[in-house]
C-alpha cells in the first residue's frame, strides 16, 4: 500500500518557491500545510487554508506538536535548521520519527539548491569518508548537462526583502504579536546600512580597482578570506566559537605567528554584506594589533574567481566557496565543518601550517563528491528568477519522492570542531584581548 505523504511547511525563503513546491508536490499526490509564524510569510503563501501561529516561542513545541498529529504529517520541509521554531521542530519531528527536509541555496554556486535530511553543515548527513563518497557516487548519476543559467538579480532579491519585511515591520504587531525577525539585526537597520554602501559606492569601486589591480597584476604570494555574513546560521550554529569576527582574530593571529614574511592575507567581503559591520576599520585594528597591518587587506567586491585562482589557497570558515577554489585546483582550509571538508580534498592539518604547507585537492576524489551531491543532496533551480523557481520546485519534488540514499543521523566526524582548540588558543595570545570589538 502506498504511503500518503502530508507535508508541513515552515519558513521558506522571501521568494515565491513555496508556493510553486506546494503545487509540485500536490500534482504527485501529496497534501501540503504550512504554519505562517509572520505577515510576510502570509503574503508569499497565498494559499488556502491559512494557518497561523501568533504564540510566543515557549508555546510553539506544544502547538507543533498538536498540528501534527491532527494533520497527520509525515515530512516537514524547512528553509535552514538555525532559526529556532525550525531546531524545535526538528528536535520534535525527530522524536516522533518523522521525516525532515532541510533546504537552501546551493553548495553548488550557481543554478543549485541543497535538500538534506535533518541538518546541514555540521549536522549533515552526507559522508566525510573518502570511502564513503566514491562508494555514493558510483551509485548516482552524472547530472544532465545543461547550458542553462538563472538570472540571478539583485533588484528581485531587494524587492522580495522588502516585499517580506515591510509588512512585518509596519503591520506585523497585529498578526504575530509575538514574532521576532530571525537575522542579528532590525530590518530597519538593514535597509539604512544598504543605503549607506549606495552612497558610498563609487569610493568603494575605485578602491576595489585598484586593490584588484595589485592583486592580479603584480601578482604578490597571498592567501584569500571569504567573509561570510555575521548573522549566518552557518556561523552562529555550525561554526567554533559562534562568531566570525573571533574566528578572525584567531586566523590573524595564525598568519601573523606561521606564515613567511613576504605573504599577505586578503579578506573579501560578502556579496550581499549590508554595510553595518565596518569591516575595513575592524580588519585593520586586527592587523595592527598583530604587527601585520602592511600585509593584510581588505575588498569590498572583485573578481572572486580571478583572485582564487591567483592566491595561494583559501581560508574559509564553512563557505561554499570553498568548493569553487577546490574546483580551481587551489589549497582550502575549512575552519568549520563543511561538506567538503574530506581527507584528500581540504587541508587537514593544523591551521599554522596551512601557511607554509598547504594540502592539494585530489581531483579524482572532488569529482566523485560532486557526482556525489548532484546525486543526493543538490537540485536544480533558484529562488528569485521565475524559471529558476519553476525548475527547482519540479527538481526537489522529485527528490523528495526518491528513496533516501543518506544515513538518518549526521557523519559523527561532521560534529567535532576540530579546529576549535587552536583557534580559541590563537585568539587568546592576541597582544591586546580588551582591544577586541
Amino acid at each position: 500500500m502506498t504511503e500518503t505523504r502530508n507535508f508541513l511547511f515552515l519558513q521558506g525563503p522571501a521568494s515565491p518557491f513555496l508556493r510553486h513546491l506546494a503545487a509540485a508536490l500536490e500534482r504527485r499526490g501529496a497534501s501540503v500545510h504550512k504554519i505562517n509564524v509572520c505577515l510576510g510569510d502570509i503574503l508569499f503563501w497565498r494559499r488556502w487554508p491559512i494557518h497561523v501561529y501568533r504564540g510566543p516561542d515557549t508555546d510553539w513545541k506544544a502547538y507543533l506538536d498538536d498540528f501534527l498529529y491532527r494533520h497527520a504529517i509525515t515530512d516537514l520541509v524547512m528553509l535552514g535548521d538555525g532559526r529556532e521554531k525550525h531546531a524545535a521542530a526538528i528536535a520534535l519531528a525527530r522524536s516522533l520519527g518523522l521525516r525532515v527536509h532541510i533546504f537552501e541555496h546551493g553548495y553548488l554556486r550557481p543554478d543549485w539548491l541543497t535538500l538534506e535530511p535533518f541538518g546541514m553543515s555540521s549536522q549533515s548527513c552526507f559522508p566525510a569518508d573518502p570511502h564513503a563518497i566514491r562508494q555514493l557516487a558510483a551509485k548516482v548519476a552524472p547530472p544532465a548537462q545543461t547550458s542553462r543559467r538563472y538570472r540571478a538579480s539583485f533588484l528581485t532579491y531587494a524587492l522580495y526583502d522588502l516585499s517580506f519585511h515591510v509588512p512585518n515591520v509596519l503591520l506585523g504587531w497585529l498578526v504575530h504579536p509575538h514574532y521576532r525577525a530571525h537575522g542579528p539585526v532590525h530590518p530597519a537597520v538593514e535597509y539604512a546600512g544598504w543605503i549607506g554602501k549606495a552612497l558610498t559606492m563609487r569610493k568603494r569601486h575605485r578602491n576595489v580597482a585598484a586593490l584588484q589591480d595589485f592583486y592580479l597584476g603584480r601578482k604578490p604570494r597571498f592567501f584569500l578570506f571569504p567573509l561570510q555574513l555575521p548573522g549566518d546560521y552557518q556561523i552562529r550554529r555550525h561554526a567554533p566559537t559562534g562568531n566570525l569576527l573571533t574566528i578572525m582574530e584567531a586566523t590573524m593571529a595564525s598568519f601573523a605567528r606561521h606564515a613567511e614574511a613576504d605573504v599577505r592575507l586578503l579578506f573579501k567581503v560578502h556579496p550581499i554584506d549590508n554595510g553595518l559591520n565596518r569591516w575595513q576599520s575592524r580588519i585593520a585594528a586586527m592587523a595592527s594589533r598583530h604587527g601585520v597591518a602592511e600585509r593584510v587587506d581588505f575588498i569590498e567586491g572583485g573578481d572572486l574567481d580571478a583572485l582564487i585562482t591567483a592566491s595561494q589557497g583559501l581560508v574559509t570558515v564553512n563557505s561554499t566557496v570553498g568548493l569553487t577554489a577546490l574546483q580551481a585546483n587551489r589549497p582550502v582550509i575549512a575552519l568549520a565543518p563543511a561538506i567538503y571538508d574530506v581527507p584528500g580534498l581540504t587541508h587537514q592539518g593544523p591551521l599554522a601550517t596551512f601557511w607554509t604547507r598547504p594540502e592539494q585537492p585530489d581531483a579524482t576524489l572532488l569529482q566523485a563528491l560532486l557526482r556525489a551531491m548532484t546525486g543526493t543532496i543538490q537540485v536544480r533551480g533558484g529562488f528569485l528568477d521565475r524559471q529558476s523557481v519553476i525548475d527547482g520546485a519540479e527538481a526537489m519534488a522529485e527528490r523528495l519522492f526518491s528513496p533516501p540514499m543518506l544515513p538518518s543521523s549526521p557523519a559523527p566526524e561532521r560534529a567535532i570542531f576540530r579546529y576549535e582548540a587552536e583557534l580559541r588558543a590563537a585568539f587568546q595570545s592576541q597582544p591586546d584581548p580588551q582591544a577586541y570589538p
